[in-house]
């Protein structure tokens, strides 16, 4: 099996790397047809260096592009230069230097001038032409250090930082992107500009009338840097984009629509020559494709590509690390006072009580110089001595008598020894509270530490936050009726875009149509609210309509037939995280009934709130060991559905196993961790698998037994109310005139939503 596995993987690869040669065979191709102000342009020198080990393939394009071209004279120094670059990079020792955009950007700038000086003495040529290689070298290292720069930073944050240094570096990138397409030899259209077109609507859709007029006025940078005469018409791009934004709310169609008409205008208005009906012919296309673009593959590549991290972002990004530092801060803390008590212990330990009545009766006496040289001896006389009167709480004459019959102070030992022993066992007593509350202390902390490193962990979990759509929903909650709203619009690590709003009262408004309102002012398919009221405090949370649905059903059955020990619960934390939460109370009955009900109410406040599994879990195996001085556990089994991303996490604290079933096979999950309760340091087993369409996932109690949920589960076609069903009838039967114990049995089986809808 780890063969075949080996196998396909092998496979996977190598197909990966077929595509990447040919798209860098393609992309170098098409960058060989590019000018600069009427001289061939060195962007296919950038491709091949960024295209990592595929230097060949790009140098094999852009050969044929000249040779196509007729242009193979003029690509000597360009092709020359790709050849170095990749024989020098192929050899280098170090690998670290081989990414570092300062090294690589030198090295493809000193190969082109290289060529070019060699170029320049053996065809001799003008001033002109020598001039343009040399600024044709210095822009192809730029670009190579710019892309570089870029994707390092991209690599890091997950997102294109469009603002600052990065904002400058990624509109070259795009005004050299268009300058290099422009000059594809179709005679018909202009592909530069229809380029510039799409990407000039979808900022606008992004962000509205600047990103069309910014866009637009790039887009005419790249056109006029290729060819100066096509750029008199291409500046209409930039008006026409700073109007069409204002648009935005009445949809894509009328967008496209003003922009058409708007530039139509502005070309009649700039008179009529033989690049006019080109040019209306290149934005008639781009709007087409804007419009026939899926709005989803719009919005997932802005999401990727485009994020931009705001003021608002960074201080997220600050709380974050001020949460994760206090909660090391108090992990530091924690360990010290870990420290602090085992020292208390080992020094505890060393003062027994035989010693401190050796230092009372033993240290002035006469013969003690005697009574040291049998040291062994008088070491195990003492223990057993401590260790009558630690058994029967006294110690008497003829004990003393029998043990040290040699000893001249008998008397005055068994007094101190009595009298010494009252005082030990208080001082034992005393310490033994102090150590426990040592422990309290101790998981309180570690509980806290947890706390922040939850709340560090989800501030740190928004990707980008869009302050003006998160005052439009401000705005839109006190149009209202709801002052004092706090609302925020952010995309998560999932890449889900995502409305959270924090009102300090109880929302008595129609549901669907805020949630219709909202998913229109977003521009975005948001399902309905998950509600969660603290007080006078109600968060609704606004999520993307997850890609995966849940269909999830229930078995319960009593042993007595009056109160069950299993307690469970189903809720939503958010719309794209689901979470079921099971609890078996030690034995059945009504106590068995409280500590489970405890346990699963109090697990799904502290989850609603914002805290992960294991926090939840490690506050309850604290309150569980304090609740009273009667033995109370419960077991603890937790599933976390995430519904966007298609994973689903377990957390098992003494439960049973559950079972995956998927295309006919069966997954066990589960572990031997402790029930919470018990131990002071109940480390659950954690697990996480990835969800597909079709798969089964079933949680049950200890009533019911393996083999059955295996027979069942192994039966297709069954749904989720079929399968708990057949479950419990199986293990009802299967307990008669046996061992009777509660049944609990869920089910959860996912679909795809848009097969699930079909």
């Amino acid at each position: 099996m780890e063969k075949i596995r080996h196998t396909a993987k092998f496979h996977t690869s190598g197909k990966t790397n077929v595509l990447m040669a040919v798209l860098s065979a393609a992309a170098a191709f098409a960058a060989s047809f590019g000018k600069i102000l009427g001289f061939p342009s060195s962007m296919n020198v950038a491709v091949a260096v960024l295209s990592g080990t595929n230097v060949i393939p790009a140098f094999l394009g852009s050969a044929l592009a000249y040779f196509v071209s007729g242009t193979f004279s003029e690509g000597i120094v360009q092709l020359c230069a790709i050849l170095v670059i990749g024989a020098v990079r192929l050899v280098m020792p170090s690998a670290d230097h081989k990414d570092d955009p300062v090294f690589v950007s030198l090295l493809t700038t000193g190969a082109m001038l290289l060529f070019s000086c060699v170029m320049s003495v053996a065809m001799p040529s003008d001033t002109y032409t020598a001039s343009l290689r040399m600024i044709s070298s210095l822009m192809c290292g730029c670009v190579v250090f710019i892309a570089l720069t870029v994707k390092r930073q991209r690599n890091r944050s997950g997102v294109f930082d469009l603002t600052g240094i990065n904002g400058v570096f990624t509109a070259i990138l795009y005004i050299m992107f268009i300058s290099t397409i422009t000059a594809a030899p179709l005679h018909v259209v202009n592909l530069g500009r229809i380029a510039g077109t799409l990407c000039m609507l979808m900022a606008v859709r992004k962000y509205r009338n600047i990103g069309g007029a910014v866009v637009g006025a790039l887009t005419t940078c790249g056109v006029l840097l290729c060819t100066p005469s096509l750029a008199r018409n291409t500046l209409l791009l930039a008006t026409s984009g700073l109007i069409c934004g204002a648009f935005l709310q009445f949809g894509s169609l009328v967008i496209v629509l003003v922009f058409l008409a708007v530039s139509l205008v502005s070309l009649v208005a700039m008179g009529v020559n033989g690049d006019t009906f080109s040019m209306f012919a290149d934005l008639l296309i781009g709007s087409v494709l804007f419009i026939a673009l899926p709005v989803p593959v719009i919005k997932r590549v802005a999401k990727k590509v485009v994020g931009v991290k705001n003021s608002v972002d960074l201080v997220g990004q600050t709380t974050s690390s001020k949460l994760n530092m206090a909660s090391r801060t108090l992990g530091g803390i924690r360990g010290q006072l870990t420290m602090v008590t085992a020292a208390i212990d080992k020094r505890s330990k060393e003062a027994t009580l035989s010693k401190r009545v050796r230092s009372v009766v033993c240290t002035d006496c006469d013969m003690y110089s005697v009574c040291s040289k049998r040291c062994v001896q008088l070491e195990d006389s003492f223990s057993k001595l401590e260790s009558i009167v630690c058994t029967y709480n006294n110690l008497s004459l003829d004990d003393v008598e029998k043990h040290l019959c040699g000893c001249v102070r008998k008397s005055l030992l068994c007094k101190s020894f009595n009298e010494l022993y009252t005082d030990f066992v208080a001082e034992r007593a005393d310490s033994m509270r102090v150590r426990e509350m040592r422990e309290f202390l101790s998981e309180q902390l570690s509980s806290m530490e947890d706390i922040l490193s939850d709340l560090s962990f989800r501030a740190g979990q928004v990707r980008s936050v869009d302050p003006q759509l998160s005052a439009r929903v401000r705005e839109h909650f006190s149009n209202l009726g709801y002052p004092n709203v706090k609302a925020c619009v952010y995309i998560d690590e999932n890449l889900c875009q995502r409305v959270d709003v924090f009102i300090t009262a109880q929302f008595r408004g129609d549901l669907v149509r805020l949630t219709a309102t909202l998913s229109e002012m977003i521009d975005y398919d948001l399902d309905m609210p998950v509600i969660v009221k603290v007080d006078n405090i109600t968060r609704m949370s606004f999520a993307e309509i997850p890609k995966f649905t849940v269909d999830i059903k229930s078995f319960s059955a009593s042993s007595s037939g009056e109160y069950s020990g299993d307690s469970f619960e189903v809720f939503d934390s958010s719309v794209n995280e689901k979470y079921i939460v099971l609890s078996d109370g030690m034995g059945t009955g009504k106590r068995a009934r409280l500590d489970s009900l405890f346990s699963v109410s109090l697990v799904t406040r502290l989850i609603r709130s914002g805290m992960s599994m294991q926090t939840a879990h490690r506050l309850i195996n604290s309150m569980l060991r304090v609740k009273g001085w009667e033995e109370s556990f419960a077991t603890l089994d937790i599933m976390r559905l995430e519904l966007n991303g298609g994973t689903v996490q377990f957390l098992k604290s003494g439960a049973a196993q559950s079972f995956l079933f998927r295309d006919g096979g069966l997954k066990a999950i589960g572990g031997q961790a402790f029930p919470a309760g018990i131990l002071a340091e109940c480390t659950p087993d954690v697990s996480e698998l990835k969800l597909f369409d079709g798969d089964v996932l079933l949680m049950t109690s200890d009533g019911v037994e393996d083999a059955t949920a295996r027979e069942i589960l192994r039966c297709n076609g069954m749904n989720a109310h079929e399968i708990v069903t057949a479950l419990g009838a199986k293990a009802l039967a299967q307990r008669t005139g046996g061992r009777r114990d509660d049944i609990t049995i869920i089910a959860a089986k996912i679909f795809l939503r848009d097969k699930n809808e079909k």
